[in-house]
């Protein structure tokens, strides 16, 4: 079968000013004002005596929580002589206030329906429920309420100050210096430091008591325990046929990517002829991978399904792999901070080598998402990700099970898949960040190797061939964004059956074939289980990718992969109807999208396109309040109203700039429709502002036939709906529709075009004759010559 190179699409020279809703958003009826003024006041001077009390790093500063109903016009607080700081969810918000503000917020209750002639932004005083204050319990990260502090004379903490202005604001240098300065008073030991926009964090050596002290202070956010990465490393030694006399090197030009891990064994003779460079960001340590776990993740991000490999014989590295050890010999994270270690080593990386693609197989358990802010690692991948257009591919995260509660309470095998879908289960840091790509675990084989070899039954695994690892984590992301968006093959465990010993779960058999660290002989390759590494497999296709299309944006590659991703229908009915219908009761969701996103990568049209499956991409830049119309070059035969199972699937990827003070994190939303009609005349006048008061916004077309709904897909950054077509309209043109909207607290954040990425994949693979790709060739350039001539009318 002939295969082509995918074809570029271009958008329409018309351009659209984006409607503009109008909202009447209703105000509190508070009845008695001047009661409910009373009532604040009261709830304030209890806040203050408390905060009064409390130790203090700027004296006379203090934080509060403004509780409140509706819409709260954050941007004009200060004119009640409080300053935001930051939305905790939407009924929340973080304010400071000195002395000279609180007594204007107090003046201003006080005139709450009593005298009110100067009394402006009135409407502010009216949203808010109450006034409390920021408590220690509140500064307790999810680890520390679970399980306290360490029991030792000394323990490392992470401490987050609020996150006031910017990074080199004169506010946030003094927030800083004062509570630099409180710390030394108190010979609390600061072993590191981070100050990003929206992340301020101290690494600082302490004692119970000081940790305490921490927790009453109020310039501090957070108090949490240092990371730990939860990898679970098995290895088991398996025999490796011959090698090939000279396994070739990748080209100079090959798609270069970073594994940061745990180091990678350079000298391992699969991985030798493809390894470039490597650098330590760990104290103390080489490069070297003691841990092993790099290792595997290096020799699955280079050749994807080792299996496949190893079952052939055939060994030809694509890739240049670029070893960056972010991770100690027991797999844990360094004294640093690992947001400073990370944004240190993809500069490096990206300054120095050019890489363009890292696999971050680690994750904080200690983090799970709180479906609030992302913080701590999240928040810097999505930072580095805008800044330097890199791609990082991250894991969902190991579940191993919870004590308390019990989960599973009895047997691994009988409770699954339930357990998979409870709280203990979320996705944790940095699965949640929005601009990188995170993969979940699906399983491939199912018999360990006891049952393999012995006819008694000894060792039953939950999980059947694509269906959910019993060890995967589930999603969403912020307010609902799809994740993990992919899953790839992950391994499997089984639980013993005669022992009793149901935690003690077993998984030789039914892993994933890699690369050994501690190779002699004929144990080149092990067999590994997890989350872990599903996610270079997704690294091994984008790095691929960009060999065929080595000038893609991080965006394109995003789009690319996730076009391409199918829903197993094996996931789709490892849950019954009942637990179905139980979860999107509760949630509003699918149990099968928590788990697995967009589903698994199907190779077959990834990297080139054919006659019966056309891969169309467009990079664009959109300025905010716009819209950009693409019409798809679909050819008459592809339109034909013959019944025949058609598809039309689009994907939308960008990487606006985010912020985690706010609910809504990302600074700007692109967003995309589907639509049809018979012009693109018609189809713009649905979109027009100027003419939104005659004609109703379209939404998607033949929604009945589409697997993601705008509203679900349009919650990340990454946004794919698959159509499924089979009597079109031979008269009806199909287009696809970009808008841009900033938030208001984001236009300063955003550039004055946003990048993004545009994928549609055309497919008629019904028709035996199909031409397609030769056919919508045809009419891309023929949709050419028409703009030529457009913009030829209108010089003249």
């Amino acid at each position: 079968m002939m295969d082509y190179e995918h074809l570029v699409i271009e958008r329409e020279l018309l351009q659209n000013e984006r409607r503009t809703r109008k909202m009447n958003i209703p105000r509190p009826d508070r009845g008695d004002l001047r009661g409910h003024g009373q009532r604040l006041l009261t709830s304030l001077n209890h806040s203050i005596e408390y905060a009064r009390e409390q130790p203090s790093s700027r004296p006379g500063n203090f934080v509060f929580k403004i509780q409140y109903t509706g819409l709260l016009d954050i941007n004009h607080l200060q004119k009640h002589g409080v300053q935001f700081v930051s939305q905790e969810d939407n009924e929340l918000c973080i304010v400071f206030a000195d002395e000279a503000g609180l007594a204007i917020f107090s003046d201003h209750l006080q005139k709450l329906g009593i005298d009110e002639s100067e009394l402006t932004y009135k409407q502010i005083l009216e949203a808010i429920e109450g006034v409390d204050n920021w408590t220690a319990e509140d500064r307790k990260s999810w680890i520390v309420k679970k399980q306290g502090f360490p029991d030792e004379a000394s323990f490392a903490l992470d401490v987050e100050l609020w996150p006031i202005a910017v990074a080199h604001h004169p506010d946030r240098l003094i927030i800083c210096q004062a509570f630099e300065k409180w710390i030394a008073e108190n010979d609390i030991a600061r072993k590191d430091k981070l100050n990003l926009d929206s992340l301020v964090m101290y690494r600082l050596e302490v004692s119970e008591d000081q940790a305490n002290l921490l927790l009453e202070l109020g310039d501090v956010r957070l108090v949490d325990l240092p990371p730990k990465s939860g990898i679970q490393y098995h290895q088991l030694n398996i025999d490796l046929e011959q090698l090939p006399h000279e396994i070739p090197t990748p080209p100079e030009n090959a798609a270069r990517i970073c594994v940061l891990d745990s180091g990678v064994a350079t000298n391992h003779p699969l991985l030798a002829p493809a390894v470039a460079e490597s650098a330590s960001f760990v104290n103390g340590e080489d490069e070297f991978d003691v841990a092993g776990h790099g290792t595997a993740v290096a020799g699955i991000a280079l050749y994807g399904d080792l299996e496949a490999c190893k079952a052939s014989n055939y060994w030809k590295p694509e890739l240049l792999v670029f070893n960056g050890k972010i991770l100690d010999s027991n797999c844990e994270f360094n004294i640093n901070t690992i947001e400073k270690t990370l944004m240190d080593a993809v500069s490096y990386f990206v300054d120095e080598h050019e890489c363009r693609i890292f696999n971050l197989s680690i994750g904080n358990k200690n983090a799970p998402y709180d479906s609030r802010h992302v913080r701590g690692i999240a928040y810097v991948l999505d930072k580095l990700s805008r800044e330097y257009d890199v791609l990082f591919v991250v894991s969902a995260g190991n579940f191993n099970g919870s004590i308390d509660p019990d989960i599973p309470k009895y047997s691994w095998r009988e409770e699954y898949p339930e357990y998979l879908l409870c709280e203990e289960s979320v996705i944790f840091d940095p699965a949640p960040a929005l601009h990188a790509i995170t993969v979940g675990s699906i399983a491939r084989h199912n018999a360990t190797f006891d049952a393999q070899r012995y006819p008694e039954i000894n060792q039953l695994a939950p999980a059947s061939e694509h269906q959910p690892s019993p060890f995967t984590r589930h999603g969403p992301s912020v307010k609902g964004a799809i994740k993990p968006e992919l899953v790839a093959v992950g391994g499997n465990l089984a639980s013993p059956v005669r022992t009793g010993a149901e935690y003690n779960a077993v998984g030789h058999g039914m892993g994933v074939l890699t690369c050994n660290n501690r190779f002699m002989g004929s144990t080149l390759l092990s067999e590994v289980s997890g989350t872990s590494y599903a996610a270079p497999y997704i690294t091994h296709l984008a790095g691929r990718l960009l060999n065929n299309y080595p000038k893609a944006s991080s965006n394109l590659l995003r789009a690319l992969i996730v076009n391409h991703a199918n829903m197993p229908r094996e996931v789709e009915s490892t849950f019954s109807e009942e637990i179905q219908e139980a979860y999107k009761r509760s949630t509003g969701r699918e149990v099968h999208r928590d788990l697995a996103g967009y589903g698994f990568v199907d190779e077959s049209e990834l990297f080139r396109s054919s006659e019966s499956a056309v891969v169309l991409m467009a990079e664009e830049k959109i300025e905010n309040n716009v819209h950009h119309f693409f019409e798809l070059p679909l050819p008459e035969e592809f339109l034909r109203s013959q019944r025949a199972t058609r598809e039309i699937r689009v994907t939308l990827a960008y990487s606006p700039a985010v912020r985690t003070t706010r609910i809504d994190y990302m600074a700007t939303k692109i967003h995309y429709r589907l639509v049809k009609d018979t012009s693109l005349d018609n189809v713009q006048r649905f979109f027009n502002h100027n003419t939104q008061d005659e004609t109703k916004s379209r939404s998607d077309a033949a929604v009945n036939n589409r697997d993601v709904s705008s509203e679900l897909r349009g919650k990340g950054s990454v946004q794919f709906s698959k159509w499924t077509i089979r009597q079109p309209n031979p008269a009806e043109r199909w287009f696809v529709v970009v808008t841009r909207q900033d938030k208001d607290w984001g236009e300063a954040l955003s550039l004055e075009k946003e990048p993004y990425s545009l994928v549609v994949t055309v497919t008629d693979r019904e028709n035996e004759n199909a031409q397609l790709y030769t056919q919508i060739s045809q009419r891309i350039e023929q949709q050419v010559q028409q703009r030529a001539r457009a913009q030829e009318r209108a010089r003249v």
